[in-house]
């Protein structure tokens, strides 16, 4: 071919490369795009994932509502993984409650015992965690630290007198008595109904009429019939009855004086008063040992649920279309799992049917303890082990009034004499 020639074809074949170049890489970037904008038109495939998340949450937010002979809670994402987790519970350690929310930090004190105990019980950690939370919601803007060598206990930085009405003083230790309200109508261990169970209610049906929605605009009843049936098998496993067991693991009727208390360096005390007849023993509550491994009808029924969790997973990995509406209702439910579970409750909706009688507080720790065993007989010297771990140290009336207080904490009581190991070598 001439040169004169050859050169003239060179542009030609340059469009022709270049066409060719643009039509591949249009060919290679169709598929993508239409993958992308069909699994954003229908995410079936993250709804199977999604239902395998959270499995903890659901487990926390079955802690906080059961307790009645209906527990509603929402379907959500994550209870699938939930129902093989409570069917490994059952048949392994046999407890479907959690553990306390802050282990290992929860002591229950009996008072006439001095014995301290540290309690796994989440019913327990849990009422200490939300006083603290109401504690420290109201002492938010309190004032500054006092100078501890200072026996006036004077603020560090001098008040006016508006702000000595707004802000509250400074507490080392605050001491708030109950006593076990004898006249509630709701039986001790049985929680009254609050927002957060009505909550349960109100999503469940959000759910349902939203599952509708698509049955009656696309003839599609696939969405209400996986709704339907998650809330079903959601209602049935929040309700057995070994949560009811494992929640208030203890006697009925009536209990020692005990403290629960975080111990040194907290700031918030419970004392929950003796009473006979009524109420939790709260000492065999700290150690749960009334828990009854499940039954064999339990562990029955946990494990038909987790092959009903299963068909309704693979039938939700099956779905194709309408699966937004099914994304948006399972979010839903997950808020208010999320929300049940987080919640701060009041005594009552724990099933703790309690009368505050009176709270003892104070910038110095030794002058609140002191308080406490002139009002209530024991209770203040069972406690100062617990906050003096080194020796509380005192002079003049208060090393006196201690001395009493711990010859009458080693008089005889109710329960017999002291009996003390000693080593008869003095070794």
């Amino acid at each position: 071919m001439p040169p004169a020639t050859l050169l003239s074809t060179l542009p030609q074949l340059g469009n022709l490369l270049a066409r060719n170049s643009t039509e591949s890489l249009s060919i290679s970037s169709t598929p993508v795009s239409q993958y992308l904008a069909r699994q954003w038109r229908n995410p079936n495939d993250i709804l199977s994932v999604l239902m395998l998340l959270g499995p903890d949450v659901v487990q926390t937010a079955v802690a906080q509502v059961a307790g009645r002979a209906v527990t509603p809670l929402a379907f959500s994402f994550g209870w699938a993984a939930y129902a093989f987790n409570a069917l490994l519970a059952t048949v392994g350690n046999g407890r479907l409650m959690p553990d306390a929310t802050t282990p290992g930090s929860t002591l229950v004190i009996g008072a006439a015992s001095g014995h301290i105990r540290t309690t796994y019980s989440w019913l327990l950690s849990k009422f200490l965690e939300d006083f603290n939370e109401r504690i420290d919601r109201e002492m938010e803007d309190e004032q500054a630290h006092p100078n501890p060598r200072d026996s006036k206990n004077t603020p560090l930085v001098p008040q006016s007198g508006l702000q000595k009405i707004v802000k509250p003083e400074w507490e080392a230790l605050r001491v708030s008595v109950y006593e076990v309200d004898r006249s509630s109508p709701i039986a001790h261990g049985v929680p009254t109904l609050d927002w957060v169970w009505f909550s349960g209610v109100a999503v469940i049906i959000a759910q349902l009429i939203l599952a509708m929605l698509p049955w009656v605009m696309d003839n599609d009843w696939v969405p209400f019939m996986i709704i339907a049936s998650g809330n079903v098998l959601v209602l049935f496993g929040a309700w057995l009855p070994q949560w009811k067991e494992e929640k208030w693991s203890c006697p009925k009727n009536g209990g020692a004086t005990v403290t629960v208390t975080q111990g040194n360096g907290s700031r918030n005390a419970i004392v929950i008063l003796k009473s006979e007849g009524a109420g939790l023993d709260f000492e065999i509550l700290a150690q749960g040992t009334r828990t009854l491994k499940p039954s064999a009808a339990s562990r029955l029924v946990t494990a038909v649920l987790a092959c009903l969790w299963v068909m309704l997973l693979v039938t939700v990995a099956g779905i194709s279309q309408n699966t937004w509406w099914l994304l948006g209702i399972g979010l839903l439910g997950t808020i208010q799992n999320l929300v049940a579970a987080g919640s701060s409750r009041s005594p009552s909706a724990l099933g703790l049917h309690l009368k505050h009688k009176e709270t003892m507080r104070g910038a110095s720790l030794a002058k609140v303890l002191k308080e406490v065993e002139e009002r209530y007989l024991l209770v203040g010297s069972s406690l100062v082990n617990v906050f003096f771990p080194g020796s509380l140290r005192a002079k003049g009336d208060d090393l006196t009034f201690w001395q009493n207080a711990m010859k009458a904490r080693m008089a005889s009581n109710e329960y017999g004499s002291r009996v003390d190991v000693w080593d008869p070598l003095g070794s």
